[in-house]
Parts: structure tokens; C-alpha cells; sequence
């Protein structure tokens, strides 16, 4: 349970070979690299390198665009292996006009943006003069003279009558151009002298004038009527998409080169972390001082990587002093790596304490299992883990992840058999308990476990509390707990005296030693209320039950799955299709929810009741400094 070994490195080098040096060390992928101090820049006056920041805008831009165009299935997206590439395809593509590549890509694209914002203006033109289309007049005509307004208008319909008896009353002759759902479209011809009069009166009526945009009225002749305009707005409509399509169809053919895109991408982005990079350096005249960490593991490595450059710089490592603070590694047996993914999501131990990950990995294979309870969901949770492991070929996290689905897979097809079924049938043969028809026994087994783990993170605790120090009073009260915990449940169970004798020499340890007061009577007291934190054990072992309800639910739901499925083959003729729709569908929704709710309780469990007896988070992880891809990988 301990973290893996880690040192501080410096190197000292020439100027002249930084880029060559970085290129190393991102090869090697083995050093964090560190910050300088300020005071250690004694030439502040370098010149950065030039930045690929502008290139790798155009190919996210360009990347993001294409992709609407590549129409990519689930299989190819998610099962198609990642491509590899090595140094001499790396540089093979730094090589390559990026400029005249990316061109006539970024021009189809302007051309599309642009041709699709005209459309869209034209299409809103095109609706704005719909209405008023039976209009049959010249635009001419709608010219206003010196003594008649002509307008157009929208009225609601509701208020259509109310102007009617204001036609009779007032100088205003009113044509009727068309009506929909909710309005009236008019054109109304005004006597100017009695414009103002009839405007308010028209106000109530909720009645808006409607007047031609500037872009129509430019393109209009003034013969042309509205149907004219929207004819040729169709026209222009039509050709616009002609245009659109060819575009559509070019962007697709652009397409094909994503892969090519993506991969450049990566490429560039790791040759952009290289240049920025060049901020870590520490400068002067003609030499330069890097430092970082690096897992003392990988110190052989660094150090082979580097052998060329053995007349050009000088490499320096040591273990962290005092008051540094090193970024943490995990390092555990193969089969327990990938129990890691859980400790790193509660937080990374602090340098110097322990890694739970070994401890709490038999636990939380043990309780996945126990949820799930369904070992042919477990078989199927197996099957694609090792599918995604030998197909796809995933690295890092993406890995672990996958590991760790194996061995919960794994675990589910083991406890499953013993305590639930599969697929809803048990195998009553093979089944150690039965939790529908055994809910104690089943519920005893998780408090057990419960106890067990909890008792565990209290030794944890002290041998930590311990070996960091050495205080013995703290290291006596804590015992105390080791001791009467089990001592109370054993003398509980057995009534054997041996065991009241210990739950008091446990209780004993606990008044006497916990508080750090010197006072006799308040370190009395205060030993005495720290009794009271059986209490909170008694909390922690009851969480556990959780392993019950979680089991109980997966198996019922599987069996009222069947009971369905069975239901349904029983409908004539459609029974044959219904029964296995019902059965698949049902099962792969309790695999979902039941693997779900396993994993996020087991990991509650280990958060919440295991790591807060002995945990301490807090550490940084380990960075190095190293080729990261998204699309690709590299070697």
C-alpha cells in the first residue's frame, strides 16, 4: 500500500540543444516538468519560439466543420481502433503545406456560411410579402400623393368590422387583400388632411401599418408587383441552393480528409505543449536549467533517453526534502490497478500516507458482486470488457477502466452464481444463499462485511498514526477501539467472559488515552464522551445493509422480467415477437440500472465509512511531460 518512489530531477544543459532536449523528454514521457523560480531567469530577455497556436485554430475550425459532413456509425466511432503513428510520421506531416491544404477547405466553407445567411434572408423576404402576394398593382402605385395616403395594414380580424363602420364615417377607402387565421390584410387609401384624425381612431383598433424593406425596394422595378418580387425572390431562392448543394457535395468529398486532419491536430498540439515548454527553462547566456519529478522507476529510462546529449548537459536527481510537496504515483500489483480508478476519484493520497487502493479493492469486488447478484449479466459485463480490451486497444485511463469492468464482470459471475441467478433462473444447486427466501442471512453477511471493513480502516489508522508519530497515548486509544469493537460483538454473540474482559480493557484504553489533557478529571471526561463515538461505528456497519436492498432489487426485477417475457408469449401470434422484445429490452435496462447502483453504493461505501477512518487526500498526480492524443496515439 505504499506510493511509488519519487525524485526531484535538474538538469543543466547547453542552449543550443533545447529543442532537441525537449523532444526527448516528450518522447520519453517520464518528467513533470516544474516551473523555475524567477531568480533563477538570468537571461528574462529570450525570444519565445514561433507558435502553432493560429494553425491549430484553423484545423479545429476546419475539423468542426467537416465533421457535419462525415456521417460516422456507432461501430466505427467507438470500436474502430485509434491509428499509431511514430517520429518520421510525425515530421512527415509537420512537413506538409498545411496552408494550401486547409484553403480551399476554409473557402468552401465561407462560400457555404455565406450562400446559407443569403437564403435564409431571401426565404424571410419571401414570407414577409406572402401575405399581401394578391396585391395585383404596381409598386408605383403605392406611392402616397399630395392628397391621399396609401398604406399598407395588418388588422386582427376580431376588429375588422369596427374599421368597416369607420369607412362609412370617415375619408378612408378600404380593399381587402387577404385574411388568415388570426388577421386582415388591407391596403388603405387616406384623405392626407384627415390622416391625424383617423390615425387615433385607428389606434384602438390594434391595426399596424406594414412598409417594404429597403433590400426589396432595391430590387424591385416600379411595374413589378409583390407577386413579381416573390417570383423572383424564388428564382434567386432556387439558385442560391443549386449553388448550396454543389458546395454540400464538395464539403463531403472534403471529408475524407479528416483522419488526415485529426491526426495533424494531435501532432500539433503535442509540438505546441513542446514550445510552451520553452517557459519552464531557466536561461542564461549560453545554458539553460530545467527541473521537474519523475517515479524513481523511471529514472533508468530518462537518463538512456538522454545519453546523446552526455557532453551537453549534466543530470542531478534526489529525493524530495523537506517541505516539498512531489506530485503522488500509485503503484500496485497488476490486478489491483485498476482498483485505482476509485481511489483517484475520491482524491489522490497525500506524499507520505497510504495508498487504499489495495485495501479497499477485495472490498469493492466483493460488494459490486453482491449488488449485481446476476451472474449473467456479469458474463455479458465480461465479454464486452474483453471485446473492448483486444478490439479497440485503449490506453491509460480508458484501459484501467476497462480492466476494472473485468474484474467486476467477474466478480458479478461468481457471487451471482452463490447468491442470486442467472438471468432471474438460479441454479439452486450452486446457490450458498438464497436472498429472497434467506433476507437475514443475506442481511447479516453485509453487516459482517461491513464490520470487517470498518474494523480494517480502524487498524489502517493505526498503524499509520504510528509509523508517522509515534505518539503513545494516541497510538493506546486507538487500539482500544481494535480491541473492543470485536470484543463487544464476540462477547454478544458468545457470552464467554474473555471477551467482557477485553470489551473493558478496550474501554479502558479509550477513558484514559484519548484526550490530550493533562487535567485527571477532564482527561477523564473527556475519554468518557470519546466513547460516545460507538455511535458513529454502529452508523457505519448499518450502511451496510445497502448490500441487501441493492441484491434484493436486481434478482426481483430480473424474475418479474421473466414473468413478463412469459406473460407476453402468450398473446396469439404476436407472442413470438413481444416475448423477446420484453426479455432483452428488460434485462438490458436492470443490467444498466443494477450495475449503476453497484457501483456507485460500493463506492460510497469505501468513501464514506472506509476512507474516513484512516485516509488522507490531497495529493497532486504525477504529469509527465508527454505526447497526448485525442484521435491518435503515438510511439
Amino acid at each position: 500500500m505504499a506510493l511509488a518512489r519519487v525524485e526531484r530531477v535538474e538538469i543543466i544543459a547547453r542552449d543550443s540543444i533545447k529543442n532537441e532536449l525537449l523532444i526527448e523528454l516528450q518522447e520519453a514521457g517520464v518528467l513533470e516538468l516544474e516551473e523555475i523560480s524567477p531568480e533563477l531567469n538570468l537571461n528574462p530577455g529570450h525570444r519565445p519560439p514561433l507558435s502553432y497556436e493560429p494553425l491549430l485554430f484553423r484545423l479545429r475550425q476546419t475539423i468542426n466543420y467537416l465533421s457535419s459532413w462525415k456521417k460516422t456509425g456507432l461501430g466505427e466511432k467507438w470500436l474502430k481502433p485509434r491509428p499509431v503513428i511514430n517520429r518520421q510520421e510525425r515530421e512527415a506531416i509537420l512537413n506538409l503545406d498545411w496552408d494550401n491544404l486547409l484553403k480551399p477547405i476554409e473557402q468552401t466553407e465561407a462560400d457555404y456560411r455565406e450562400i446559407s445567411s443569403e437564403i435564409k434572408a431571401l426565404e424571410r423576404e419571401r414570407e414577409l410579402l406572402l401575405p399581401w402576394q394578391s396585391l395585383d398593382v404596381p409598386l408605383a402605385f403605392l406611392h402616397s400623393t399630395e392628397t391621399m395616403e396609401i398604406l399598407l395594414a395588418r388588422l386582427p380580424r376580431s376588429h375588422l368590422n369596427e374599421l368597416m363602420d369607420l369607412e362609412k364615417e370617415e375619408p378612408l377607402w378600404i380593399y381587402e387583400i387577404g385574411l388568415d387565421k388570426r388577421n386582415a390584410f388591407l391596403l388603405l387609401l387616406i384623405w392626407r388632411p384627415a390622416l391625424k384624425e383617423i390615425e387615433e381612431k385607428l389606434k384602438p383598433l390594434n391595426l399596424s401599418f406594414f412598409f417594404l424593406p429597403e433590400p426589396i425596394l432595391k430590387k424591385a422595378r416600379p411595374q413589378d408587383t409583390l407577386k413579381d418580387i416573390i417570383f423572383r425572390l424564388e428564382s434567386l431562392i432556387k439558385e442560391k441552393k443549386e449553388a448550396l448543394a454543389f458546395l454540400e457535395k464538395k464539403s463531403q468529398e472534403f471529408s475524407s480528409l479528416l483522419p488526415q486532419l485529426t491526426t495533424a491536430l494531435d501532432v500539433f498540439e503535442n509540438e505546441q505543449q513542446r514550445l510552451n515548454a520553452h517557459n519552464y527553462f531557466g536561461h542564461t547566456e549560453k545554458t539553460i536549467f530545467l527541473q521537474g519529478w519523475i517515479e524513481s522507476a523511471n529514472l533508468a529510462r530518462l537518463k538512456q533517453k538522454l545519453a546523446p546529449f552526455a557532453e551537453n548537459l549534466v543530470l542531478f536527481h534526489r529525493p524530495p526534502l523537506e517541505g516539498e510537496e512531489p506530485p503522488v504515483v500509485l503503484k500496485n500489483p497488476a490486478v489491483i490497478e485498476p482498483f485505482q480508478l476509485i481511489t483517484s476519484l475520491y482524491g489522490l493520497p497525500r506524499p507520505g500516507t497510504i495508498d487504499p487502493t489495495l485495501a479497499l479493492a477485495p472490498f469493492f469486488f466483493l460488494y459490486v458482486g453482491l449488488c449485481v447478484s446476476e451472474a449473467g449479466y456479469g458474463l455479458l459485463v465480461t465479454l464486452l470488457s474483453l471485446f473492448f480490451i483486444s478490439r479497440i486497444k485503449p490506453r491509460g485511463s480508458a484501459l484501467l477502466f476497462s480492466r476494472l469492468m473485468l474484474a467486476l464482470g467477474l466478480s458479478t459471475i461468481i457471487l451471482g452464481t452463490l447468491v442470486g441467478g442467472w438471468f432471474g433462473f438460479p441454479i439452486r444447486k450452486l446457490l450458498l444463499l438464497d436472498p429472497l427466501t434467506q433476507p437475514v442471512s443475506f442481511l447479516l453477511l453485509a453487516l459482517a462485511l461491513g464490520f470487517v471493513q470498518v474494523w480494517f480502516g480502524t487498524l489502517l489508522k493505526v498503524i499509520d498514526s504510528w509509523r508517522r508519530e509515534k505518539n503513545l497515548n494516541r497510538f493506546l486509544a486507538q487500539t482500544g477501539w481494535l480491541i473492543l469493537l470485536p470484543s463487544i460483538v464476540l462477547y454478544g454473540l458468545k457470552k464467554i467472559e474473555i471477551f467482557g474482559f477485553s470489551s473493558l480493557l478496550g474501554a479502558f484504553l479509550i477513558v484514559f488515552f484519548s484526550s490530550p489533557k493533562k487535567n485527571p478529571l477532564v482527561r477523564f471526561l473527556g475519554g468518557l464522551y470519546s466513547l460516545y463515538d460507538i455511535s458513529k461505528y454502529l452508523g457505519d456497519v448499518l450502511s451496510y445493509s445497502r448490500l441487501l436492498a441493492l441484491g434484493l432489487s436486481t434478482s426481483v426485477i430480473a424474475m418479474v422480467v421473466n414473468t413478463l417475457s412469459g406473460t407476453a408469449l402468450k398473446i396469439p401470434v404476436l407472442g413470438w415477437i413481444a416475448a423477446p422484445v420484453v426479455f432483452l429490452g428488460g434485462h438490458l435496462f436492470n443490467l444498466a440500472i443494477s450495475f449503476l447502483g453497484g457501483f456507485v453504493h460500493s463506492m460510497r461505501l469505501q468513501f464514506v465509512e472506509f476512507f474516513t477512518k484512516f485516509y488522507e487526500a490531497g495529493g497532486k498526480p504525477l504529469k509527465p511531460f508527454s505526447f497526448q492524443g485525442k484521435y491518435v496515439d503515438f510511439v
